[in-house]
């Protein structure tokens, strides 16, 4: 996820809860913080992001973990990122069991625990927090810290690309398209991909490019692959420009990749 788009979501529900008069405490220490953030003032704003946390701001506890995560305004450190969503975590906040999952999948900033991330992926999961509903997949489609299951893989896939997640449709329409639930559904997969591309996933325009280039759920139309292949190129993807090569035709390099705009702070994975 981009942090800007994290950022205008806590800063909304802010607002939201000022004009409602239930205020929390911590409160205007937080808003104080995002806009000193907005302004580029990172030392105001972890102080005021302290503060609020301090006083048990749930969202300023997750922003500030955010914050020494990437080094954003302080100096990067692990342990305490892992601190501040800890606390967070503490009112089950799917963000924080999110990233705190991450950190656990990857071993950034700790041991490397697969089956500990399924326990944090699972407690955002079941909120309904489409990001954690797919990382979990993803995690039963490899059976990485859980036995290998491609049906809950599907399961916990088909719930996040119900809420329209790019990488759940994308994750999803490849084990449809590689008959993965028993059969091969060629036009679901081409749904799936067509809707992912349009929320800017490079990868889903590879995998769509290819389904026209074979005819697989669509009509064969090699014009069409050629046009999903380019975008993909222009966007920074190798794999298309080898596609295009195969095709005899290369597109001038250019612009740079482009990423999908998501809520949550989460890499972006094929």
């Amino acid at each position: 996820m981009r942090f800007k788009s994290i950022a205008c979501l806590l800063l909304a529900t802010c607002q939201f809860a000022f004009a409602q008069g239930t205020p929390k405490p911590g409160d205007e220490a937080f808003l104080r913080g995002m806009q000193a953030k907005s302004r580029k003032q990172t030392a105001i704003a972890i102080r005021e992001f302290t503060a609020s946390a301090d006083a048990g701001h749930t969202e300023a506890q997750y922003v500030l973990g955010l914050q020494y995560l990437r080094g954003d305004g302080v100096r990067r450190d692990a342990g305490q990122a892992l601190a501040w969503f800890g606390r967070a975590l503490e009112k089950n906040h799917p963000l924080a069991a999110t990233q705190l999952g991450e950190m656990y999948e990857h071993g950034t900033g700790v041991t490397r625990d697969a089956a500990r991330a399924v326990a944090l992926y699972e407690r955002a999961a079941i909120t309904g927090f489409a990001p954690a509903q797919t990382r979990l997949g993803a995690l039963y489609e490899a059976g990485s810290g859980v036995p290998q299951n491609p049906h809950a893989a599907i399961d916990w896939y088909s719930l996040a690309a119900a809420q329209g997640h790019w990488d759940a449709q994308h994750r999803l329409g490849k084990m449809l398209r590689d008959g993965r639930a028993g059969e091969f559904e060629y036009e679901e997969a081409v749904r799936l991909f067509t809707a992912s591309a349009k929320s800017g996933n490079s990868f889903a325009k590879i995998s769509l490019g290819e389904l026209y280039e074979t005819g697989r759920g669509v009509p064969m139309n090699a014009a069409k692959a050629r046009q999903l292949y380019s975008e993909a190129a222009r966007e920074g993807e190798p794999e298309a420009r080898l596609k295009l090569a195969m095709q005899g035709k290369i597109p001038t390099q250019g612009a740079a990749r482009r990423k999908p705009a998501v809520a949550v702070a989460i890499a972006k994975k094929k």
